[in-house]
């Protein structure tokens, strides 16, 4: 995961790998995900979260952890 500001120019050519997926969203969209996220963790066991999910439990924690670091430390407009 990586955080592209909005005022920098982006070429995509060595930021990204072939898989990468670049959105745009705001602070507010992004923490839905991570609290989506996270309610998934809680509600559903850990035997079944793979299969449910299509992630390991651990996969989707590192998920949310990143979204919530992006949260953290993204500009903020004023």
């Amino acid at each position: 995961m990586k955080i592209l500001s909005h005022d920098s120019r982006w070429s995509g050519d060595d930021e990204s790998a072939d898989d990468t997926l670049i959105i745009a969203t705001t602070r507010e969209e992004l923490a839905t995900m991570a609290a989506a996220i996270n309610e998934a963790l809680e509600a559903v066991e850990e035997w079944e979260f793979g299969t449910r999910l299509g992630v390991t439990s651990d996969q989707a924690r590192a998920l949310r952890d990143g979204l919530s670091e992006v949260l953290r430390t993204a500009h903020r407009p004023k």
